[in-house]
Order: C-alpha cells, then sequence, then structure tokens
C-alpha cells in the first residue's frame, strides 16, 4: 500500500504538474503580501499579522481544493483514459487497494499543501506584520481557521473520487465535482429558511461558513460536532459507493 501511495505521489508531482501549482501558489501568495504591503503604505489603514494570516487562509485553501480535485480527476478519471490502469489491474493487488492508494495518497498530498500553506502564511505574518498579539495566538487562531476549512477539502475530494469512478471522464468529473463548490452556497441560501435544509448534505459542507466565528451562514446543526459527523457520515458513503463500484464496474 505505502508503494502504491508513493507512486501516487510521484504521478501527482511530475505528471499532474503538481510542482507548477506550487509555483502558482507561490506567486499568489507573494502577490497577496505585497498587495497587503502596498495597501498598508498607502493608506492609514494597519494590518495586523493575525489579519494577514487568517484572511490568507481562508481564501487560499480554495486553490488547495480545486487542484485537489483536479489531482483526483487525473489519478482515476484520467488513468482510464490513458490506459495506464490496465497496469495497476495487471498486479496481484486488489481492486480495494487500488482505489485507497489513489483518494488516500492524493487526500494526503492535498492535505500537505495545505498544511505548508498554512505554516507558510503564518511565519510570514508574525515576520513581515506587526501585532500586538502573541506568536502563539496568532499561530493557534490560524490553526483553528485552517482546520475548519479541512472538512470541505476532503468532501470535494471525496465526491470527486465518485464521480471519477461513476464516469470515467476527467472533464466530467471537474465539472460535476465544481458545481457545489461554485453554486452550493447560493442553493444555501435560499434553502436555509425551511426546516428540511438540515437534513441536506449540501447545508453541511461549508464548514467555515456554518460555524466560525466570522461565518456567514447560520448554523444546520446547533451542535458542531453533529454537523461534522452528519458530513463524515456522508464522505464515508460516498467513498463506500466509489469502492462498490470500482469492484463492479469493468475498468478496461
Amino acid at each position: 500500500m505505502i508503494g502504491l501511495i508513493h507512486n501516487e505521489w510521484l504521478k501527482s508531482w511530475y505528471g499532474r504538474k503538481m510542482w507548477l501549482f506550487s509555483i502558482v501558489m507561490a506567486v499568489f501568495m507573494v502577490g497577496a503580501l505585497g498587495v497587503a504591503l502596498l495597501v498598508q503604505a498607502n493608506t492609514d489603514i494597519t494590518i495586523a499579522a493575525e489579519d494577514f494570516s487568517e484572511i490568507s487562509v481562508m481564501l487560499f485553501p480554495t486553490f488547495i481544493m480545486l487542484y485537489g480535485v483536479v489531482l483526483i480527476a487525473g489519478a482515476i478519471a484520467g488513468e482510464h483514459a490513458n490506459g495506464t490502469v490496465k497496469q495497476l489491474l495487471i498486479r496481484p493487488t486488489s481492486r480495494t487497494k487500488i482505489l485507497i492508494s489513489k483518494w488516500a495518497g492524493n487526500f494526503l498530498l492535498a492535505g500537505l499543501a495545505f498544511g505548508l500553506l498554512v505554516l507558510i502564511t503564518t511565519v510570514t505574518a508574525i515576520l513581515v506584520f506587526q501585532s500586538d498579539t502573541t506568536v502563539l495566538e496568532i499561530t493557534k487562531d490560524t490553526a483553528v481557521t485552517a482546520l475548519y476549512q479541512l472538512p470541505t477539502l476532503v468532501f470535494y475530494m471525496a465526491l470527486a473520487t465518485l464521480i471519477a469512478v461513476l464516469t470515467k471522464s476527467t472533464a466530467l468529473t471537474i465539472i460535476i465535482t465544481f458545481l457545489p463548490m461554485f453554486f452550493g452556497s447560493i442553493v444555501q441560501f435560499f434553502i436555509v429558511r425551511y426546516e428540511w435544509s438540515k437534513w441536506i448534505v449540501l447545508s453541511h459542507i461549508d464548514f467555515y461558513s456554518n460555524y466560525h466565528e466570522l461565518g456567514t451562514m447560520p448554523e444546520p446543526f446547533a451542535n458542531m460536532w453533529a454537523s461534522l459527523g452528519f458530513l463524515a457520515a456522508h464522505i464515508a458513503l460516498i467513498l463506500l459507493v466509489a469502492h462498490v463500484v470500482f469492484q463492479k464496474r469493468d475498468v478496461l
């Protein structure tokens, strides 16, 4: 299993241009830092370290979510299209292990990118901007903001896994998974007034907006952990269905 996951990492880094994505993210982060410094230099606005780090960790994970979906689409649907999945099935390795290595390997890779983003953003904010808050408090608040974003990342990558297995199409996987990512909040805005909306998984995906103190949406469940459990159950169900389909379906 470790070998399969390592193989997925290599394919993601070289074949799916993870290195290029890393460069693009670095450019975005430098650009955001430059804009913040320009605003601070040319206006009366003072940007504190905690403001820069938390806003960055609130916005930049969207790009990691988008690329995480692309990674999953390439790992599953893309390999169906170019036939490389056949080479894996020739080996004496179960389909279950193959699919686990694909979604788990790319989950870990996206999680690593997410963690590095949080670390670099926090360190940059502390070094460049002033603050009356302690370093420990800034680090804790930024980490909490990041943790509220994590369930959303996991959900969309799980959904992409299922769509990729069902469609075997990279384009369809990306398009279908992006639909709730871009329009889910709009749908949630219109259905939130109804009591039954809290039982729709769409109401629980944007965990940050629902439960963070800076969130803008009402809580679907009064208890945050109940909402997290509800979302986790759907993630588990999505991955289970993906495995069942992958086991039964002709992938050649």
